[in-house]
């Protein structure tokens, strides 16, 4: 794997900027000045792409997605799901909660935790596992939840 700290996990949102024939011009950028930084997709954000954008020219993009990232495409295992388990909840000004503190945790204070939000936890989880660094637009979300995490408009 990546040494910690070099390596990017793309998230869903960067991997959706950079679909079809006009790639969001920021996030190309953002990733050509990291070219000496190894990338990595979750096997959630194909998931999520796919549930997003149904269809099969989606189908197709995601295929050759995975194709591109083959050795860099990273499963939900044992590991990430114990981190998961273990991360640190965003909570008010008192800080950050583990799930063990809540009897009904959420992602986000104040708000009801949804299939997204698992799939962005278990992002955090993932690259926290990996020593990995999130490009997100939500990267304030990742750091709430304890991982480095990157925004290419904040760049």
């Amino acid at each position: 794997m990546s040494r910690p700290g070099t390596g990017l996990l793309l998230d869903s949102g960067i991997l959706a900027q950079l679909r079809g024939s006009a790639p969001d011009r920021a996030v190309v950028a953002f990733l050509r000045r990291r070219a000496h930084r190894v990338l990595y997709v979750s096997v959630l954000s194909l998931g999520e792409l796919a549930a997003r954008f149904p269809g099969p020219e989606t189908d197709r993009w995601l295929d050759e997605l995975a194709e591109r990232f083959r050795g860099h495409l990273l499963p939900v295992d044992d590991a990430v799901a114990r981190a998961w388990a273990a991360r640190p909840l965003p909570a008010g000004p008192a800080g950050l909660r583990s799930v063990a503190d809540d009897e009904e945790p959420s992602e986000a204070p104040g708000e009801t935790a949804g299939p997204e939000d698992g799939v962005h936890g278990l992002l955090a989880a993932t690259a926290r596992v990996h020593g990995l660094t999130v490009v997100s637009a939500q990267a304030a979300a990742y750091r709430a939840w304890g991982v480095e995490a990157l925004d290419p408009a904040e760049d």
